[in-house]
């Protein structure tokens, strides 16, 4: 999914009282974890950022120093309640899980431990993170409406034509939790989200006039730049893949 997760991450630290919306780190243009460097997608950096600016400019720096603070579990934790891990429910067959690993799904998968150096890829999006494009519009949908997490439905009555007309069918019982977040985590999700698309954010593309769009892009490797070289002339399409989540009016969303 590539940047469009750092909203879990933006979540999880918020709900788990790491940071405030106004916490500020500090972007010099990438950043050292377990002695490898990271790099910011702007060269120069970013400066210090909180929050909402974070999530404006999409800033790498700011999220992989959140996601070293919460650690792989936590990120997991938190990307459930929103939706980011499994199947969604919707009524449609055949639909594929989403994956967010965790400290247990690695050692059933491999056997082998997981290190803090790759909670750092994961972070923004990238490592051994999988979703569905249903996943991300869950995630979206629960952040909109401030932590109710819903099924998606695409059947809402059924004619037999035994001539009854249309009957209506019951959704099923939400089998999940409602995970309200504080006001202040919405907040600033919201302002972030709304100045990635309307401020100088990296969505400025999705503007629609008078419709408040809110949004996230993702920019998401298929291969790595080393990979991409070696590769050369190849038939197989290599290019990055991008992403982008939304919700919108931004106040009262729809």
């Amino acid at each position: 999914p590539g940047s469009t997760f750092k909203i879990a991450v933006a979540v999880a630290a918020l709900e788990a009282g790491l940071v405030t919306p106004d916490t500020k780190i500090f972007c010099p243009g990438g950043a050292t974890f377990y002695g490898r460097f990271f790099k910011c997608h702007l060269a120069g950096g970013h400066g210090s950022v909180d929050m909402r600016h974070a999530l404006e400019k999409s800033c790498n720096v700011f999220f992989y120093t959140l996601g070293n603070m919460l650690g792989v579990d936590r990120i997991h934790e938190y990307s459930e309640k929103l939706g980011l891990v499994g199947k969604s429910g919707i009524d449609l067959p055949n639909e594929i899980e989403s994956i967010v690993p965790s400290t247990e799904w690695k050692r059933q998968r491999t056997g082998e431990k997981w290190y803090a150096g790759e909670t750092i890829s994961v972070a923004i999006g990238q490592g051994q993170l999988s979703v569905t494009p249903m996943s991300l519009a869950l995630m979206m949908a629960t952040v909109a409406n401030g932590g109710t997490r819903v099924v998606p439905r695409i059947v809402t009555a059924v004619d037999d034509g035994k001539g009854a007309g249309w009957q209506p069918v019951p959704p099923p019982p939400n089998p999940f939790k409602p995970f309200l977040m504080k006001p202040e985590t919405v907040s600033a999700l919201h302002d972030g989200l709304w100045m990635a698309v309307n401020g100088a954010g990296t969505g400025t593309r999705a503007r629609i006039a008078g419709r408040d769009v809110s949004g996230k892009t993702g920019t998401a490797q298929v291969i790595s730049n080393q990979g991409k070289a070696r590769a050369g002339a190849t038939e197989k399409d290599l290019r990055d893949h991008g992403w982008f989540v939304f919700f919108a009016p931004r106040d009262n969303p729809e």
